[in-house]
């Protein structure tokens, strides 16, 4: 419930104050139903477009990696850009079996920015 009232307030700051960038895990599980996915069998991205405005866009991001091998739990990078800055973030994935879980994520990023999980490209709602 904290959780939820921090992202609340934030999303009002930034409506008041104007866009800013903010990558927040989530502990909640979503319907499927609601996910676009891109990606291959090897490499899946999930994501859904939660709000947009003219200055922001807010979205939840996940998916997974299959990796039948055995090896240390791999970070996947998170990329934002725009015509001016390029933000990375780096994010712990989960192993589940044969696959590497990358945990839900909530981003909020200034509207025409880029999005991209690993090298696969987030279009929103707008594109």
């Amino acid at each position: 419930m904290e959780r939820l009232a921090f992202l609340m307030m934030f999303l009002f700051l930034s409506s008041v104050f104007g866009s800013f960038l903010l990558l927040e895990k989530v502990d909640v599980d979503f319907p499927e139903e609601l996910y676009k996915t891109v990606g291959t069998r090897s490499f899946l991205v999930k994501y859904f477009t939660l709000f947009e405005s003219e200055e922001q866009k807010g979205l939840i991001l996940s998916g997974w990696i299959f990796s039948p091998t055995a090896q240390a739990t791999p970070t996947i990078e998170i990329r934002v850009e725009d015509e001016k800055e390029c933000h990375v973030f780096e994010i712990e994935t989960k192993r589940e079996g044969f696959y590497f879980v990358i945990p839900p994520h909530f981003l909020i990023a200034p509207e025409g920015a880029k999005i991209f999980l690993g090298k696969y490209e987030i279009e929103s709602d707008s594109n």
